[in-house]
């Protein structure tokens, strides 16, 4: 499996990180974690067609982990020449209850954005699925799960492959249930949004970070969804997790990718 960290950071962007989106490659299948803004610009410049991404799975319904959604919907019904194409390639999106609301407001309520739906027919080729816990999909060489976690209704995803599982959690504070669906994972992907002194929300620091890789034992650990109070102190979250937990520690930029 290959991770390609296409957005480390928030909606607040910085010079080397901003908003979610994660994909990770299964031979020729490719799967994308949650879509915000940038995302598909992103794809283009690591050289991957939007329209070959099978599946997206969002964690929750923040702007900065969906907005591209919308873009990428669209998109779907073109060609790589910018044509209407005949016979659009099917995209199932997966996301916690509420998704199908969501799309129905934005495809269908919204009159700007009615076209999307009636004109260019995308429920010819859109699948939605919502889940809440357990399996999400069996595809034979790979899987995923996911379970609940405290932010907004929101979900974390772990996926199984090739004998190895990746473990992607979305925006939460600490979380048993996550910490579960973790125990034992190669890779742990973990927001860790503000340092302890400035945190808000129901975000993650370094210190509940620590915690949860203590608990969970994943091989590698990666922190991600940084916000700009994290800007230049990167190695200095790295240290701190590295001081209590025993596996490989990585703090990746946009752009960055590592092979699992």
């Amino acid at each position: 499996m290959k991770l390609i960290f296409l957005g480390t950071g928030s909606i607040v962007p910085t010079a080397y990180r901003f908003s979610s989106a994660t994909l990770i490659e299964i031979g020729d299948e490719k799967l994308l974690f949650d879509c915000g803004p940038g995302t598909i610009e992103k794809l283009r410049k690591v050289g991957v067609d939007p329209n070959t991404i099978s599946r997206t799975f969002l964690t929750h319904y923040h702007v900065d982990h969906v907005l591209d959604l919308i873009a990428m919907v669209k998109l779907r019904a073109f060609d790589r020449s910018g044509h209407p194409s005949p016979n659009p390639s099917r995209l199932k999106v997966y996301g916690p209850v509420g998704l199908k609301t969501l799309a129905s407001y934005l495809f269908e309520e919204i009159p700007h954005f009615r076209y999307i739906s009636r004109n260019l027919s995308c429920y010819k080729y859109l699948e939605l699925k919502e889940v809440t816990e357990g399996l999400v999909e069996d595809a034979g060489a790979w899987r995923v799960m996911c379970t609940p976690v405290r932010h907004y209704d929101g979900v974390a995803y772990k996926v199984e492959a090739e004998g190895r599982s990746i473990v992607y959690s979305g925006d939460t504070i600490p979380d048993e249930a996550l910490v579960e669906l973790a125990r034992g994972a190669d890779v742990l992907i973990h927001e860790c949004s503000f340092p302890e002194e400035h945190l808000l929300g129901l975000h993650t620091s370094e210190k509940g970070l620590a915690e949860v890789a203590v608990r969970a034992r994943p091989k590698i650990l990666i922190a991600t969804h940084l916000y700009p109070a994290w800007e230049g102190r990167e190695d200095e979250l790295a240290r701190f997790l590295s001081k209590v937990f025993d596996g490989r520690v990585f703090v990746p930029k946009d752009f960055e990718s590592y092979e699992v």
